[in-house]
């Protein structure tokens, strides 16, 4: 590799790299830029628009956190700086793995915050009475944060997709996509010893978020957070 570089070194054109890095540093200020500022203009909305929880997330990750995100979490609200330090969904994947992948990423990197991001409908999936056992009898403290919508909104986006003329789209009918009334999933992780708060106002949300990070990190326990968002 090395002899490489030093092979290619002189057809660089140093001029033009240093103006294609910083026209593209540039766009890339303005990208994040543009995301904390649509994150703020939503801070108030209740329920809590995802944005704005993702923003909160995104602003206490730093070098010691894993994130994963099982879809609703918006990775543009944070920045990940180093690899192994964010985990998302494969398109070769299903409904579910968030919730034991967070798990095995605490497993692997004791020493590092794990938050697991999941979105109700994959909570339910992830089998989550399970989860939350062998994070108290293994000792695995993970921050799980629910981003309730009360839908599983990856099945109804599949119907509008696969079939936007049918009777579904129609009449807006879709069976097997509300999860209303929902459960009160804190109550689950509660079952097992973790510390756990259903959040509905969203200038509660940061403070929320630091509590449930100090009983993760400090007494080394679960957590959980089951955030009320906006319903699709």
């Amino acid at each position: 590799m090395k002899a490489l570089a030093e092979a290619a070194a002189p057809l660089v054109d140093r001029a033009v790299v240093a103006e294609r890095r910083t026209r593209w540093e540039t766009e890339h200020t303005r990208q994040r830029e543009a995301s904390a500022a649509r994150a703020r203009a939503l801070a108030a909305d209740t329920p809590i628009d995802m944005a704005w929880l993702s923003r909160s997330i995104g602003d206490l990750v730093d070098d010691g956190t894993i994130l994963v995100n099982e879809y609703d979490f918006d990775a543009g609200q944070a920045a990940f700086t180093r690899p192994g330090s964010y985990f998302g969904a494969s398109p070769a994947g299903g409904l579910g793995w968030g919730l034991g992948a967070a798990l095995g990423a605490k497993l692997a990197a004791p020493d590092k915050t794990v938050i697991c991001c999941v979105g109700d409908g994959a909570y339910i999936f992830g089998s989550p009475t399970a989860a939350h056992f062998v994070s108290r009898a293994y000792g695995v403290p993970v921050l799980f944060v629910v981003f309730n919508n009360r839908m599983w909104n990856a099945v109804k986006k599949a119907v509008q997709t696969h079939a936007s003329d049918g009777w579904a789209v129609r009449t807006g009918i879709m069976p097997l996509t509300e999860l209303d009334p929902a459960p009160d999933y804190e109550l689950v992780c509660r079952a097992s010893g973790g510390h756990a708060e259903r959040v509905e106002d969203p200038a509660q949300l940061p403070a929320a978020l630091e509590r449930a990070l100090r009983v993760v990190r400090e007494e080394k326990r679960q957590a959980l957070l089951n955030v009320i968002c906006k319903k699709p």
